[in-house]
């Protein structure tokens, strides 16, 4: 007499490593797009990243005897150091994280050079070169010079400057600000919601 056939009960093998495998995709994707850091936070962050690589900048410009300085833009910056053979500015290539940074998201940064409370005449008030410079290096094709806005002398001696890092892509507005009182090391103050 035969038996009659049972209906198979339960998954295959192959129907839980498929779920499990969709399962990990999916978390992976949420992850990824998930962001742990506050915009305060990741202010706060990208602040302290400029402070420790202005901070090595001096320190080597010191320890090397070289010309330093940062071109700033709005949407980020980059490391300059002089080099006297070629009378040029070139970005520094070694390390890395001396070369381009742009900054994440809406952050903007804000450099203010002239007007500050403690400025003083100093050494680099001297430096009036620049704009002959600028001159000079402007072609028939109108390329843009590579010339530092903040300059790191071998001395140990910084250019004075106030840099406003802030983030107004939504409400409440955030704001850093570091500033530089001729040497290092800097000044940062802490997120705030107002300006400085």
């Amino acid at each position: 007499m035969k038996q009659p056939q049972r209906a198979a009960l339960g998954f295959t093998l192959l129907e839980v490593i498929l779920v499990i495998l969709m399962l990990g995709l999916l978390v992976s994707a949420v992850v990824v797009n998930f962001s742990w850091d506050s915009r305060d936070d990741q202010l706060e962050q990208e602040a302290k990243r400029f402070q420790q690589l202005f901070h090595f900048a001096a320190e080597t410009a010191l320890m090397r005897q070289q010309e330093w300085g940062v071109q700033i833009k709005p949407n980020g910056y980059q490391f300059l150091v002089y080099v006297p053979e070629d009378d040029s500015w070139q970005p520094v290539e070694s390390p890395a994280s001396l070369g381009w940074h742009d900054l994440a998201g809406q952050q903007q940064l804000k450099l203010e050079l002239e007007g500050l409370p403690w400025q003083e005449d100093s050494m680099l008030g001297a430096l009036n070169w620049q704009n002959e410079r600028l001159e000079h290096l402007q072609t028939d094709e109108e390329e843009e010079a590579v010339l530092p806005h903040i300059f790191i002398l071998s001395s140990g001696e910084i250019t004075p400057f106030e840099l406003l890092l802030q983030d107004e892509s939504q409400r409440p507005f955030w704001y850093v600000q570091l500033r530089g009182e001729f040497s290092i090391p800097l000044k940062r103050s802490s997120v705030e919601s107002s300006p400085p």
